[in-house]
């Protein structure tokens, strides 16, 4: 290659190892398996449970379902804010050290980058259709995917969605989730929203909470 080519070999390969931004990625409904993952006390640590998940833009909508009593639903807006929404229950709870849903996507070429802890790859897996990428990780404390702190997460190689992880947190206790279905399709506004009777209230409790952080919408 001559030297008046080099500039344009250098401006694509920068542009091919850019990170992969949520708004880069197309809506997508994910349905997946846990095991060992708790939901803030709700569920049992070492049950099982299906979950699917709707991704648009930051926003993403966890529905759960571990059997009897501990059916629910997580929102999180991408602003901070997340609110856990039960079977049993009327009520909003906040939802911010709720581990389901809190890692969904990350940079596929550096996907602990923003997480705070290194890692190093694996491997390659096909996981429900998709290619993937795996990456070991070590203390991680409770920063990894599900709140694990060590453990090997598998996540797309085209949009860093997270496809799979199976890990131990602190305690040594096992946590894993495997993801079965990944579903590209457009989403409705809708789908994010609270439920009505508590709608006015979460929207009150997240202004409070952005003027405390000094957050304009």
């Amino acid at each position: 290659m001559n030297r008046r080519g080099l500039p344009l070999a250098w401006m694509i390969a920068g542009a091919l190892a850019l990170p992969v931004h949520a708004a880069d990625m197309p809506d997508v409904k994910v349905q997946a398996v846990l095991s060992g993952v708790a939901t803030g006390g709700t569920a049992k640590p070492g049950g099982v449970a299906a979950e699917t998940l709707w991704l648009k833009g930051d926003r993403v909508r966890v529905d759960f379902d571990a059997g009897q009593g501990r059916r629910g639903r997580i929102l999180r807006d991408g602003r901070g804010h997340a609110w856990l929404f039960m079977s049993t229950s009327d009520r909003a709870l906040p939802a911010q050290h709720v581990p389901i849903g809190a890692i969904t996507r990350l940079d596929p070429v550096q996907p602990c980058w923003k997480l705070g802890f290194a890692c190093d790859k694996v491997g390659q897996r096909v996981i429900a259709g998709r290619q993937s990428e795996g990456w070991r990780y070590r203390h991680a404390e409770q920063s990894g995917p599900g709140g694990t702190d060590s453990g090997t997460f598998w996540i797309d190689a085209q949009y860093g969605l997270l496809l799979a992880f199976q890990g131990k947190d602190v305690g040594e206790h096992a946590r894993r989730m495997e993801t079965t279905a990944v579903d590209f399709q457009a989403i409705p506004d809708d789908t994010f929203k609270a439920p009505a009777a508590v709608r006015q209230d979460i929207e009150n409790a997240d202004r409070r909470a952005d003027a405390l952080r000094g957050y304009s919408h």
